[in-house]
């Protein structure tokens, strides 16, 4: 199998970053109740699935967050004001990309993200300077699973999908890649990537 692939593709979220929105609430001070409601009326909501898909503007999807939950409009407000704060770079990323490209692959991200956090979140990534591509969901307006996103990468950069392994945590999302092609490794740590896969091993 693996001596047809060519190109690793990653999803970025609980992937090569931790999207660790909970403890950012509890850095900045907020309850247990708080955090209950930010995960079931915001972070959980549809409204996040379309900034996501690029289909909601953030200013708009704060003010319904508001409407949903007016008792919390200041930590509302503080929460996206300082948006920087609820991802972490995993410190294996980069240098996973160093050993993928000193082993001959490309490296591309294939990521459901919404707009205004791309860009303020992906410049400050030391493995987003090391890929050889991307494809954002909001940018786009397409979401994965749909096998539209996963044709926007090829396309945009000449890859066959039978070239591509594609790493994402949700299975959906590999069993989509796999129905355009792609192999797939459903992502549970690094350990799991290297056991599974020679192309992730350090030898």
């Amino acid at each position: 199998m693996e001596h047809k692939i060519k190109n690793v593709v990653f999803d970025v979220g609980n992937v090569l970053i931790d999207f660790c929105w909970e403890r950012h609430c509890r850095r900045l001070g907020y309850t247990e109740d708080i955090i209950q409601s930010f995960g079931k009326q915001m972070v959980s909501s549809d409204c996040w699935d379309r900034l996501d898909e690029g289909t909601m503007e953030e200013t708009e999807a704060i003010e319904e967050f508001v409407r949903r939950m007016p008792q919390y409009e200041a930590e509302i407000r503080k929460f996206w004001d300082t948006a920087e704060g609820f991802v972490e770079e995993y410190p294996y990323a980069a240098p996973m990309m160093d050993l993928l490209h000193k082993k001959g692959y490309k490296v591309y991200l294939l990521s459901n993200y919404p707009l205004h956090m791309y860009e303020i979140h992906w410049p400050t990534f030391a493995f987003f300077k090391k890929v050889d591509g991307y494809v954002v969901s909001a940018v786009e307006r397409l979401k994965k699973p749909d096998p539209a996103i996963y044709h926007c990468l090829c396309d945009r950069y000449g890859l066959i999908p039978e070239e591509c392994l594609f790493i994402d945590d949700r299975m959906e999302n590999i069993e989509a890649a796999r129905q355009v092609g792609m192999e797939g490794i459903c992502f549970q740590s690094v350990e799991q990537l290297q056991k599974e896969s020679q192309i992730f091993s350090e030898e």
